[in-house]
């Protein structure tokens, strides 16, 4: 296959059979490369991972699925280094180039699977979403973005990061087939509809007036109620994104130590220093941070409890350029953190999709309870036929 986008790993072709015909039949897959295909290696976006990966003789439970449900696989694709980050850089490996605008990040960490689809190489991307990489990435490439409710996928044979938060995803050009991967992969059929979607002030106030106000003028054209509240939960967005990210430093080191420790040359240095950061945190804080986490997920439950759905935009900001610097990729990432970590420490569902009409590149997302994966693609489906 041609591949203008650096989209997949320069791995030699090897034979991943697929079931003739299913509910995914026609539809090309691209493998996030950090779950395991009998046939070829698994890198993480790291040179050291590949060289001691070996060929794997076995496929991940969830790529079997979607081979049995008649997807046709592709080719595994370029990560961020050990999934580790927003941007969709690769010091080993290249940055894929986003085909909706070569000059911007692809956004990561599931940066090939994104640009795969967008540049039409693929129909489904499957990649991961710990702190938005699944969302991010979609978001920037103008596509549909599933992050699934926590722990609703099989994640066995997928490279771990944070498992508090690390979720399989995928990333479509449309709802059709992402609502077909829905079926496939078991997440039950439903007609439900929510009672009502709630605005957040505090969430909406973290992007441009007009910008939140197109969102939220597309929202009350669905013929839901739409309920504004001040905020959805009695911490700051702020205070939010910290406990996320303080539990994400010490997961991504406990995840990677051991690579580490035997080879820390081996990874880049902004990589490096996140993975130091979770090594020196001192376990009171993280004990403290996690019961933050709960106590937040115990807010949205009862929040979402009487079917209702939130609103919001999926990105704080737009895209930097991909040859910023450190500096602007780092404060996108903190700024996207604050909206992103709302499903990780909460284990809701969530959906990203292009806002039909809008000129300029905008995503919205939709966040429900756990499981209701399906009223969301519903709420969504009506949103785009507007």
């Amino acid at each position: 296959m041609r591949d203008p986008w650096n989209a997949f790993m320069p791995y030699p072709d090897a034979d991943v059979g697929h079931t003739a015909i299913g509910p995914l039949s026609g539809l090309r897959l691209a493998v996030k490369d950090l779950f395991d295909v009998a046939g070829y290696p698994t890198a993480a976006g790291n040179a050291t991972v590949l060289a001691a990966s070996g060929i794997k003789t076995s496929t991940a439970p969830l790529v079997r699925t979607l081979l049995d449900a008649g997807a046709c696989f592709v080719g595994k694709t370029n990560t961020d280094e050990l999934a580790y980050s927003l941007i969709g850089g690769n010091i080993h490996f290249g940055m894929p180039i986003n085909p909706r605008d070569p000059n911007l990040i692809p956004g990561g960490s599931s940066s090939g699977s994104a640009v795969a689809v967008a540049a039409g190489l693929a129909d489904i991307g499957l990649g991961t979403d710990t702190s938005g990489s699944i969302r991010l990435p979609a978001a920037v490439n103008g596509l549909i973005g599933w992050r699934p409710t926590h722990g609703s996928l099989d994640n066995q044979a997928l490279r771990p990061l944070a498992p508090s938060f690390d979720v399989p995803g995928f990333m479509t050009r449309s709802l059709e087939p992402m609502a077909a991967v829905m079926s496939a992969v078991g997440m039950p059929a439903a007609d439900d509809r929510p009672s009502s979607i709630l605005i957040s002030a505090d969430i909406f106030a973290t992007i441009d007036d007009a910008v939140a106000d197109e969102m939220i003028a597309g929202l009350r054209s669905a013929a839901i109620p739409v309920r504004r509240i001040d905020a959805i939960s009695s911490f700051s967005l702020a205070d939010l994104a910290s406990a996320f990210i303080t539990i994400l430093q010490r997961e991504a080191w406990d995840s990677n130590k051991t690579l580490f420790e035997r080879s820390p040359e081996a990874i880049a240095p902004d990589i490096a220093a996140r993975l130091l950061s979770g090594s020196r945190l001192d376990d009171e804080e993280v004990r403290e941070t996690r019961a933050i986490a709960k106590l937040f997920s115990a807010e949205i439950d009862r929040l979402l409890c009487e079917n209702v759905i939130v609103a919001l935009p999926t990105l704080a900001m737009s895209p930097p350029a991909r040859d910023a610097g450190a500096e602007s990729f780092a404060r996108f990432r903190s700024a996207c953190i604050e909206l992103l970590c709302l499903s990780g420490l909460s284990g809701c569902p969530q959906l990203a999709f292009p806002i039909a009409g809008y000129v300029g590149k905008v995503s919205l997302s939709l966040l429900g309870a756990r499981s209701a994966d399906r009223m969301l693609m519903n709420v969504a489906g009506q949103l785009r036929a507007e």
